[in-house]
């Protein structure tokens, strides 16, 4: 067995398989422990925004064209108790008087910022990088902001999917095409403007099509999800199904950062030997 070991083929192989950008991608994963820092960013993200998005909904108008709840339920197409659910979760009270208290302001706003604080660092540690400076952290929350607001216009865009000319196909394009800016600029403040354009760019177009795959496959595994949910729980059910889906969007920005480091590493490597 030693010997079977020791074979040049075998010593070969194993070198090639080290050098390759999959076990790369592998050996930074398991470093970073990627599911369960996927879980703490989908737990601080469900602290954070489901509050967020309950005091926006007693703020805005209860018409249909501003209620967060009737947007949700056009957003994964729910009817009947789901879409009932939904409606109770984040309809405004009839006695609600809008009126925000000085420490949901705070809980939010530290809930949020714990929130994209986790997101840099993950990046950070993705990318080798130390956590440094104020600047740093008002860019952490500046990038994280910036891949939410990623998520909700894609969400969007899925939404015309029957509008758009050209269905489904122009649909994708379009959302990769808006996804990738969103990604790149994110990743470059996120990182505090420490890594270049250039080695940020493969990492942005990776990204950017695994969240048009994701946010494709959420609009059919959602609905079902909620609607599951619903039946055994109730109102609690949709806040379930939304923390279920909070991982999912979780392991895709974990996976993000580290494929995105793997492949920015790769193509500074590609450089050095160019210019070597």
């Amino acid at each position: 067995m030693k010997r079977w070991a020791e074979h040049p083929l075998v010593l070969r192989a194993v070198r090639m398989v080290r050098r390759s950008i999959v076990w790369r991608i592998v050996v930074s994963a398991i470093e970073i422990r990627f599911y369960d820092r996927a879980l703490t960013l989908a737990g601080q993200a469900f602290i954070a925004l489901i509050p967020l998005m309950i005091v926006l909904a007693t703020l805005v108008s209860s018409s249909d064209s501003l209620a967060i709840g009737d947007w949700v339920i056009d957003r994964f197409s729910l009817t009947g108790a789901s879409a009932d659910a939904v409606r109770s979760l984040f309809g405004r009270p009839p006695a609600g008087s809008g009126g925000l208290t000085f420490l949901s302001v705070i809980t939010i706003l530290v809930s949020a910022s714990s929130f994209a604080r986790s997101v840099q660092r993950t990046y950070e540690i993705a990318w080798h990088l130390p956590a440094r400076g104020l600047r740093r952290t008002i860019n952490g929350i500046e990038g994280a902001f910036l891949l939410l607001i990623a998520l909700v216009l894609l969400g969007y865009l899925a939404s015309l999917a029957n509008e758009l000319p050209g269905g489904l196909l122009v649909t994708v394009i379009a959302q990769t095409c808006a996804a990738v800016p969103g990604w790149w600029l994110a990743s470059r403040l996120l990182l505090s403007g420490r890594v270049s354009w250039r080695l940020l760019f493969p990492g942005a177009v990776v990204s950017a099509v695994a969240q048009v795959a994701v946010t494709s496959a959420g609009a059919v595994y959602v609905p079902h999800l909620i609607e599951r949910n619903t039946e055994r729980y109730g109102v609690i059910g949709v806040a379930i199904a939304l923390i279920s889906w909070l991982v999912v969007l979780a392991l895709l920005v974990v996976a993000s950062a580290v494929v995105g480091a793997q492949l920015g590493a790769a193509l500074a490597e590609h450089d050095e030997r160019r210019t070597g």
